[in-house]
């Protein structure tokens, strides 16, 4: 099932696309007419397709104006008839003559992308902006785009995926991720479920409901811990996979309330400088039976957005904790420690001033709000506090550094690793 390029333009052009240098200006009368004509060919819904147009039939209203500041007054316009969020008008050359570049109708399924949206998907890593490796052998992508149509958008996802597979717990990152193609989120979605699971049904305006199924995927990521960020920007193709991830139960959503975006848009030029993006039909999850346009989907774990990833991390660890062997129980369980005191500060039980200075060949010294710490001639990294007389270094958090105190004093500071040794350095006054 082949969406052509509208939904992979989606997410490109809100992370790649600036306006392009001045050209000649479209006529705003033009620009609106052309704009209630598609609207009222294409819009999901007739009804409100009918009071769209109507909303514009006013030229007077739009004289004069050019940019985006005829694309603003049509916005305003189009937002007093449906608060839809996949419907705006964006003044955008650019996109618009790669747009209008396109095969016509009919031909678009097969014919390959302009050559211009081939190089963003490449620049872009297909909206995969980073993989890393978190301490306790959680891996986490994070990933801005469901962008599908080329083989290095497949690529990267497959890439993306096998990073994932030598993790303990995964975390993808979809806080930033404003859609795209649902056959990208099928592509993602087949790691965790069995091939043929049945996923969405799409009911296009004049057109039959199609389905879509998970297809074969090289390997399965299911049976580990899976946690997905989320928050009021992820949208529409993100929605969607968010809503597999909680329906068919391979992962847990951590973060905020999704955008409530649940139609399918086009992309449709409009005049030489305009591009507007219009719902043309909806999305039906085939587990629930319903979708999410206004509504969003509710994480299990709702936290603040900029919180999501500290509270996934605490999730993950305490996962992988409870399945851990007993001989390396130590270790994850200050793994756990030191998550959740990154997630919740615990306080030193005396000033931090306190703990400043020489022990053995280790430095301690403030900085800004914390403690750093350094052998002698290297550089220093920060500390974290995890309990009342106890630090873990930020570079090695299954290594605790416990302060010793008498008579009132801070005398000594003793690592303590996992392996059960203990080396103590008195403070050098």
């Amino acid at each position: 099932m082949r969406h052509g390029i509208t939904a992979i333009l989606s997410p490109i052009a809100v992370i790649a696309l600036s306006v392009a240098p001045a050209r000649a200006q479209d006529d705003p009368v033009t620009v609106v007419a052309a704009t209630r004509a598609a609207l009222v060919e294409r819009y999901v819904l007739p009804d409100v397709a009918t009071k769209l147009g109507a909303a514009l039939a006013s030229p007077d209203r739009y004289r004069g104006l050019q940019g985006e500041a005829l694309a603003d007054r049509i916005n305003a316009d189009m937002a007093r008839v449906t608060p839809d969020k996949h419907l705006s008008l964006r003044f955008d050359p650019r996109t618009a003559a790669m747009l209008a570049s396109r095969p016509p109708a009919g031909d678009d399924e097969d014919a390959p992308l302009p050559p211009g949206v081939a190089r963003m998907i490449l620049r872009l890593n297909a909206g995969v902006r980073a993989m890393e490796i978190l301490p306790g052998n959680i891996r986490m992508v994070a990933y801005d785009g469901f962008i599908w149509g080329t083989p290095e958008a497949e690529a990267a996802i497959a890439g993306a995926m096998r990073f994932l597979q030598g993790g303990d717990a995964y975390i993808i990152d979809l806080r930033r991720n404003g859609g795209g193609s649902p056959e990208a989120v099928a592509a993602i979605a087949s790691y965790f479920v069995p091939p043929g699971t049945p996923l969405m049904r799409f009911e296009m305006r004049g057109k039959p409901g199609e389905a879509t199924t998970a297809p074969a995927a090289p390997f399965s990521l299911g049976g580990k811990p899976l946690y997905v960020l989320t928050s009021g920007q992820t949208a529409s193709a993100a929605e969607e996979f968010a809503t597999h991830v909680s329906a068919l139960g391979f992962g847990t959503l951590v973060g905020e309330r999704t955008a409530g975006a649940g139609f399918r848009n086009d992309m449709v030029p409009i005049g030489k400088s305009y591009v507007l993006s219009v719902s043309t039909g909806r999305a039906i999850s085939l587990k629930t039976g319903k979708n999410w346009e206004r509504v969003g989907v509710t994480p299990a774990i709702v936290t603040p957005p900029d919180q999501a990833l500290a509270a996934a991390k605490v999730a993950a660890m305490t996962a992988i904790a409870a399945r851990a062997p007993a001989d390396e129980r130590r270790e994850y369980e200050r793994l756990v420690a030191f998550y959740r005191a990154s997630a919740n500060p615990v306080r030193l039980a005396r000033p931090l001033a306190d703990y400043a200075g020489r022990y053995g060949n280790r430095v301690v010294a403030v900085a800004g709000n914390g403690l750093t710490s350094a052998r002698i001639g290297r550089a220093a990294f920060p500390l974290v506090a995890v309990a009342a007389d106890s630090v873990v270094p930020e570079t090695d958090p299954t290594t605790r550094f416990r302060f010793v105190e008498a008579n009132g004093q801070i005398v000594a500071m003793e690592v303590e690793r996992t392996d059960g040794s203990t080396e103590r350095a008195d403070r050098i006054k």
